[in-house]
């Protein structure tokens, strides 16, 4: 047997399987249903992403249980790099601290591989609201306690906690409204249902531009430059500020050679110009955070919302 021949067949077939990754379509678990923020972002990505490796990535949207339940899919599924998940605030920062019920670790069940970036909501009203400011929304809350509503994207969501900080700093007593996504949430404050909704971004500002709704604060910390005269809720209510993030992620034991080449990929295709500029218009901020950094960004991120988490497992 020649020299070559024998060596390749004493290579595991793990080995080998990793040398011509990917061989066969990948699929980018969504934990949401399909039309809000993370749906978005993660079909911009796969398109990119499917050029650079060339081989197909298969969006799939796997919404239940607050986003819990396809991120388990994915913490459960085999290390070969044919499953990864769109990792995202609700799932790994605030559902483990709150859900009793939540199957996986948000560290040691995954392997971290990419922060895409960071993002703040944008409190929206129905573009006929009576309110044209959160000052205005705020006043009302006082005047009729527990009959101001708003929307989320779900249970432990940015929307949500950050309503929560909102009420908790503000004194007003407002009710939240859960949903499962931000579509639906979306939906219902156009149809009337509830009265103002925490939206990312990228869905608020493009239907603000379409003259659907009315954008009256955003949860940055700063004013964003492409919304220069957007206040933020801080100038309000000093203190108040919450962002979601993005990120993508495989089953915990990813073997390096796969993960290195998935972080290079993604990184390659968050860098072209059409996304960035994609991206940028909604307030995105981009990261270039890869492995152990975006492990250190989770561990940070679940330490900043632990208290409103607590709030959330016992209101009294």
């Amino acid at each position: 047997m020649p020299l070559l021949a024998l060596l390749i067949a004493l290579l595991p077939a793990a080995a080998l399987g990793q040398a011509d990754y990917p061989s066969r379509p990948v699929r980018l678990v969504v934990p949401f249903p399909p039309g809000g923020a993370t749906d978005v972002v993660a079909r911009l990505l796969a398109g990119k992403l499917s050029d650079g490796l060339q081989q197909q990535i298969v969006v799939e949207n796997r919404p239940g249980a607050g986003a819990t339940l396809g991120t388990e899919q994915v913490a459960r599924s085999a290390p070969d790099g044919y499953t990864l998940l769109m990792t995202a605030f609700p799932s790994i920062t605030t559902a483990p601290l709150v859900n009793p019920n939540v199957r996986y670790d948000a560290i040691e069940d995954f392997t971290h591989l990419v922060l895409l970036g960071t993002f703040p909501n944008g409190l929206v009203v129905r573009a006929d609201s009576e309110f044209r400011s959160l000052a205005d929304l705020i006043a009302h809350a006082k005047a009729n306690p527990g009959k101001v509503t708003y929307g989320s994207a779900g249970p432990a969501s940015s929307g949500h906690v950050t309503g929560l900080l909102l009420a908790r700093e503000a004194g007003i007593e407002i009710v939240h409204v859960p949903y499962k996504g931000a579509a639906p949430a979306f939906l219902d404050l156009l149809a009337g249902e509830i009265t103002a909704d925490f939206d990312g971004m990228i869905n608020a500002s493009r239907q603000a531009q379409a003259g659907k709704v009315r954008l009256i604060a955003v949860t940055s910390e700063r004013r964003l430059g492409t919304h220069p005269a957007l206040p933020t809720l801080a100038e309000t209510v000093p203190g108040v500020f919450g962002e979601s993030w993005f990120g993508v992620a495989g089953p915990a034991k990813l073997p390096a050679a796969i993960s290195q080449r998935l972080e290079t990929g993604i990184a390659r295709a968050m860098a072209q110009p059409e996304v960035r500029m994609r991206l940028g218009e909604t307030g995105m901020t981009l990261s270039g955070l890869r492995g152990a950094g975006v492990v250190q960004f989770i561990r940070d991120d679940i330490r900043k919302w632990s208290a409103i988490a607590a709030r959330m497992r016992d209101p009294k």
